[in-house]
């Protein structure tokens, strides 16, 4: 684990503090959905919000990756999309020549 470059208080509601009891716990539903999706959970509760943390934020990059391909499809016209073709068929050909 990276080391601390700064400490933040975050809000917790109810409902918070409930899934982070139950990730406190290994044997729960989240705490292995959880271990799944990040590669360190810690036991204690700062690391386990750290786990969530990284876990949203590499959600939250995926999401702008997505959105950003879909806004750079969006933004091609035909002749863009034509000369796209045009490469794909370029590249084809080679592979085949090797």
């Amino acid at each position: 684990m990276s080391t601390a470059a700064r400490r933040e208080s975050i809000p917790l509601t109810e409902d918070d503090l409930a899934v982070l009891e139950r990730l406190l716990q290994s044997s729960s539903l989240e705490r292995r959905a959880l271990e799944q999706l990040s590669e360190e959970v810690g036991d204690s509760k700062a690391a386990l919000l750290h786990a969530l943390l990284v876990v949203g934020i590499d959600a939250v990059r995926e999401r702008a990756r997505e959105d950003g391909y879909r806004e750079l499809m969006a933004s091609q016209d035909a002749e863009d999309k034509a000369e796209i073709r045009a490469a794909r068929h370029r590249q084809i050909a080679s592979w085949g020549e090797e």
